[in-house]
């Protein structure tokens, strides 16, 4: 990498080291160490622009959030921080057309693709309440949706029959049966739809990301900060709750082939679920919380639909290392929701 990009940034000690880290399906990420330290103290990412076509937008809501957070959070977390850009800027774009950011970065602080224990789990569920219901009082304007309908189900469903049709890759004949497992729950799947944005279910400032990677915790196993706020948008709590137990109190990953070991881990979801109500419990109008526990399941739907139609509009989106990796992850989330499934009863609250 051309240490010129990092030189672009508001930043006035030379790099020494530039080395990827993540495992995140979207963006490229890379810790900058600087001379005379041993650990990193910036993270570089090139944003993905295919995805998030605005980028002034998409740095205006993350600029508005971690402030917000940080002047409401009560320094119960860390906030990484957008650094300018050289022209006052919170990107730069590079002579070759990619854009770029610099936060920030958490010290002595470690991430998890899977919790490893179900003090992690809530630890994870405490910090991702406290971002939702430290940002509902975020002012007007409403933050920019970064991508529209990003977990809108209608419009997830509505991509899969399209890609379905289109069959771009010649796929369809080989995903028969991952088609009809999908496209058989639709009509429960959008009983749900009907209410966002009402009373009974309003929109929030919703993170929308809400994976164990994007919590980083201390050494001690306490969560210490949110990261990853691409997707901060207007949602619904759902968004986050449910796509948190979908990764969270998952067995395994959603890149996991073994689909023996693919379900859903109910002390792993007790304890997130326990955190998450310790926080946001006093604001959740009486359906959020009826739906609550059917979220995960939605989640794991849209996931899996979206990883589908990927698959048959031949891997366009999401990062694939092989031509099977989306059909792969979208079996997973068939194991998954059927395992949820079958424990509707422990899951309810």
């Amino acid at each position: 990498m051309n240490k010129h990009i990092i030189e672009s940034f508001n930043i006035k000690e030379e790099t020494d080291k530039i080395q990827p880290i993540g495992s995140g399906h979207i963006n490229d990420t890379y810790a900058i160490t600087l001379k005379g330290h041993v650990s990193p103290s910036y993270i570089l990412q090139r944003i993905n622009h295919n995805i998030f076509p605005n980028i002034e937008k998409l740095s205006d809501n993350i600029y508005r959030a971690t402030n917000h957070l940080e002047e409401n959070g009560n320094g119960q977390y860390q906030v990484m921080k957008l650094v300018n850009a050289i022209d006052g800027k919170l990107y730069h774009q590079s002579a070759d057309g990619y854009y770029w950011r610099l936060f920030t970065h958490i010290p002595n602080s470690f991430s998890f693709d899977l919790a490893p224990s179900n003090n992690f789990a809530a630890e994870a569920g405490k910090a991702f309440g406290w971002f939702v219901r430290t940002l509902s009082d975020l002012n007007e304007p409403p933050l920019y949706e970064v991508i529209p309908g990003f977990h809108s189900l209608g419009l997830r469903i509505t991509q899969l029959q399209l890609a379905l049709e289109e069959n771009i890759a010649d796929r369809a004949k080989g995903c028969k049966q991952e088609l009809d497992f999908y496209l058989s729950r639709c009509s429960e799947m959008l009983e749900f739809d009907d209410l966002i944005g009402t009373p009974e279910i309003p929109l929030r400032v919703t993170h929308n990301d809400t994976k164990i990677n994007n919590v980083l915790f201390s050494s001690s196993g306490k969560a210490i900060s949110i990261i990853d706020l691409d997707t901060v948008m207007p949602g619904v709590v759902h968004y986050d709750f449910g796509d948190a137990i979908r990764t969270i109190a998952a067995n395994a990953l959603e890149d996991e082939t073994r689909l023996e070991l693919v379900g859903i881990n109910t002390e792993l979801y007790k304890a997130f679920t326990e955190g998450f109500l310790g926080e946001m419990n006093s604001l959740l109008t009486s359906k959020e919380r009826y739906y609550l526990p059917k979220s995960p399941r939605m989640m794991a739907y849209i996931m899996g639909i979206r990883f589908l139609a990927d698959y048959l509009r031949g891997d366009n989106y999401y990062k694939v290392k092989h031509s099977d990796h989306n059909i792969q992850r979208a079996r997973n989330q068939m194991v998954l929701i059927m395992d949820m499934e079958k424990k509707v009863k422990v899951m309810n609250f």
